[in-house]
């Protein structure tokens, strides 16, 4: 009886020593989620042929980032929910660098299908605000003094619905505060699929550059520059409603701090795309203040890539070019073409691979460090439903992204030295013998 629990107990110890030591040996890593996006350390490159299936994609966890409408109470102070806004609810990201480059891969759903139609800004359809009156017959005295002191056009859809020829900054600013006290609300832009006027997919990342702490990603809703004065008796309306006929800010600024901003813009930046020709001819890139250089180099070996823009408390600017999108921040710069892009639809989701040097390839734009944590938001449109402009689906707040020097989870695993390892090694086999003999002179004794 004695010598059974002795055997148990000597067995006991021993097993609880090689569990121990195994423990030791054995590496287990710490599921801790990160606070933000990660982009790891990867080797290869991206394939901008096929975005997504690079291998380095599997050991790296998609980061869900949700969506909310741009044109809503919970994002900027209005009085309605536009019913056309915030049509996508999330964005999947992935994130890694190479050691030269950074590459951040995208993917969110489409019910509507890809649209690769040329956008306004080049040989696109116009963008034409559709508006309505949920509460009744629109009011279409309003509706005329509207569109005449702007010196637009419009036609009537029925009596509660009609479309605006044409959406300058200062129109928006009056639909989004002072237009639905009259009766006359915005809805949407128009989109008739049959026709072919629809608006091109997009999807952009912004980088922060300010030194502001939890900074707002919202971008301001106004005229065409500071101090903009609303005119006549638009202006008076203004005036009486809204307390003053100024529109304090820019359209498309920031309320505090400076940042960057990438565009993948389907129907231009994409080889698919119906205007992205116009980036394909030298001629045409340098009258639009493109650098000779890189438009010449551009021609020669076309890619999908993405534009830069620049936006701060004074306004959203181009960088590199001399003003297609916005007025320019920069002028010409040999590094226009230097953010490449990957883009494919398919199963009702688009996946847009985006990469970019880690060095700034222009003034204006992020320089990125490894080691370091930006924030970054997102922006998503979807043109076949007739999201553009300032009417998008975006993220309510920046996002942390820390360009991690670690390896994917997969990877970051404990490296026990080779000496370690052979001394716990060791130390088993002589757990083991020691048990065999101490047992063999147990069994001599019984």
């Amino acid at each position: 009886m004695r010598i059974g629990l002795r055997l148990a107990t000597i067995l006991a110890i021993a097993l609880v020593i090689i569990v121990g030591v195994l423990a030791m040996v054995y590496p287990v890593p710490l599921a801790q989620a990160p606070s933000g996006i990660v982009a790891y350390k990867v080797v290869g490159s991206a394939n901008l042929a096929a975005p997504g299936t690079e291998s380095f994609w599997k050991e790296i966890p998609a980061y869900n980032v949700s969506l909310v409408p741009n044109l809503s109470t919970q994002m900027i102070p209005i009085s309605y929910n536009v019913p056309t806004s915030g049509l996508v609810p999330y964005v999947l990201v992935k994130a890694a660098w190479n050691g030269t480059d950074i590459i951040i891969l995208l993917e969110w759903p489409d019910p509507y299908g890809p649209s690769y139609a040329g956008p306004a800004a080049i040989a696109g359809p116009g963008h034409w605000p559709v508006v309505y009156n949920p509460n009744g017959p629109l009011n279409m005295t309003f509706l005329k003094l509207l569109t005449g002191t702007f010196h637009k056009k419009y036609f009537v859809i029925n009596a509660s619905y009609a479309v605006i020829k044409g959406s300058p900054r200062p129109m928006e600013y009056v639909l989004a505060y002072l237009a639905p006290h009259y009766g006359v609300y915005f809805y949407g832009y128009y989109v008739n699929l049959t026709d072919g006027h629809y608006y091109p997919d997009r999807v952009a990342i912004m980088w922060y550059m300010g030194s502001q702490q939890s900074p707002s990603d919202c971008m301001n809703i106004g005229g065409p520059h500071p101090g903009y004065k609303i005119p006549g008796e638009l202006g008076q309306l203004a005036q009486a409603y809204l307390g003053t006929n100024v529109e304090e800010y820019t359209g498309g600024s920031l309320s505090s701090g400076a940042a960057n901003i990438w565009e993948w813009i389907s129907g231009a930046t994409d080889p698919q795309g119906d205007n992205f020709n116009y980036f394909t001819n030298v001629t045409w890139d340098v009258e639009n203040g493109i650098d000779p250089a890189a438009a010449q180099q551009f021609a020669s070996n076309p890619h999908g890539f993405f534009i830069n823009l620049f936006v701060n408390q004074t306004g959203l600017y181009d960088v590199g070019d001399g003003g297609i999108w916005y007025p320019n921040a920069t002028g010409p710069e040999p590094g226009y073409f230097s953010g490449y892009t990957g883009a494919v639809y398919e199963n009702g989701y688009w996946i847009v691979e985006f990469v970019r040097p880690l060095s700034a390839p222009m003034p204006d734009t992020i320089n990125l460090v490894p080691g370091q944590t930006y924030d970054v938001a997102f922006a998503v449109w979807i043109g076949k439903a007739g999201e553009t402009s300032w009417d998008k689906s975006i993220s309510p707040s920046f996002i942390p992204l820390t360009i991690s020097t670690s390896p994917p989870p997969s990877h970051a695993v404990s490296a026990i030295p080779a000496a370690v390892l052979t001394v716990a090694v060791i130390g088993i086999v002589i757990a083991v013998v020691a048990i065999g003999l101490v047992y063999y002179s147990i069994r001599r004794r019984g």
